[in-house]
This record gives structure tokens, C-alpha cells and sequence, in this order.
């Protein structure tokens, strides 16, 4: 017997904030939220009273719980936020971070360079899953792999322009990026950062 996973399901993701999208209202509409084994971008649902936008700042640590549809015919996952908690940021003393083992804690060390690919099946399809692998080749080739950190992420919303990649910190958004030209930007970045 095949267990089939239900299109639609309550998730809670508790995470730091990397990044939102504010529109012409000063309406939050999607936060780019951060856990250790995945990055999420999360669409807000619209609230009457929203003073979200004036709390959040990237950083911070957001508790998010709201509705997960899973889209066959795009085989993509959406996530759209009903609730969102502000936690607490834990303070950690540079003496603690190493002795004590707290779940979930803010890593000390300076960020590496995190590259963000779309996996949705158009930018995948356009050149996404080429430039990803021949990104970690060139990487690997120039001995810098250990200093960025590539991941996957949902639909970034820009399908017309793919491939859509992010690059982080900063959050630069590049659509329609050659191989090439992403991988003297990465090591560009990756330089500058150290």
C-alpha cells in the first residue's frame, strides 16, 4: 500500500529572518525565512491590522505556522503564513557558543556566501539545474566550496526571468544568469567577504 501525502497541510517553521517583501502599502507579502536544513520563501496572508512590517528586521527569529499546498502539477511546495511570532534572539556569550549544545542556536562565526537557486520546474528547466551543478565544478575546481553555501529553494515568483538565483548576504536577485557569469560573481563575493 502507497501512502499518499496530503496536497494540503499545516506546517510551523520557527527560523531566522533573511529577508521580506513589503508592497506599496507597507503590507508584508512574503518573508524568506532561513532554518539550518532548508530556506523557505513564505507569501503572507493579508491581515486588517498589520503592524508587521514595522517589527521585522533581518536577523531576526520568527516562529511561522500557517497552510503548506503542494502543487502536482508544478511538483512545488507553497507555504503561505497565517501566524507569525517574533522570538526572542538568543544571547549567547562567545564562551558559551562553544561549550554549550542549545538548539537551534545563532551561529558566531562571520556568514559564508549563500547562493539560493529556484527548483521550480521552469527555472529548473531553463538553465537552473545546469548552472547549479556547474557552479559547485567551478567551485570546487578554485578550492572555495567550504566558503559558500548552496541551497534550493520554492518559486520565487520571477518564473518569466528564469533562472532566478539570490545571493546572500545582501539579497541580490540575478535572473537569467549564464554559468559563467555566476561563477566570477560568486568568487567576486566570496573575496570581498574575507
Amino acid at each position: 500500500m502507497v501512502a499518499i501525502q496530503p496536497l494540503v497541510s499545516e506546517f510551523t517553521i520557527s527560523g531566522k529572518l533573511e529577508d521580506f517583501v513589503v508592497n506599496s502599502k507597507s503590507r508584508v507579502k512574503y518573508l524568506y525565512l532561513s532554518t539550518p536544513e532548508e530556506d523557505y520563501a513564505i507569501a503572507v496572508a493579508k491581515s486588517p491590522t498589520s503592524l508587521l512590517s514595522q517589527q521585522l528586521q533581518p536577523g531576526c527569529c520568527l516562529k511561522v505556522t500557517g497552510m503548506r499546498k503542494y502543487k502536482l502539477h508544478q511538483d512545488q511546495l507553497e507555504y503561505k503564513a497565517y501566524r507569525i511570532e517574533l522570538l526572542p534572539s538568543p544571547v549567547i556569550s562567545p564562551n558559551d557558543a562553544e561549550s554549550t549544545s542549545i538548539p537551534g542556536k545563532i551561529k558566531t562565526t562571520k556568514p559564508k556566501v549563500k547562493v539560493l537557486f529556484c527548483q521550480n520546474s521552469n527555472c529548473w528547466q531553463k538553465g537552473g539545474k545546469v548552472a547549479c551543478e556547474l557552479l559547485k565544478t567551478e567551485l570546487r575546481n578554485e578550492g572555495i566550496i567550504d566558503q559558500v553555501e548552496i541551497k534550493t529553494t520554492g518559486c520565487m515568483k520571477q518564473c518569466k526571468q528564469a533562472p532566478n538565483i539570490v545571493m546572500m548576504p545582501g539579497r541580490k536577485r540575478y535572473s537569467r544568469m549564464q554559468p559563467q557569469e555566476l561563477s566570477a560573481l560568486i568568487t567576486k563575493q566570496v573575496r570581498a567577504e574575507n
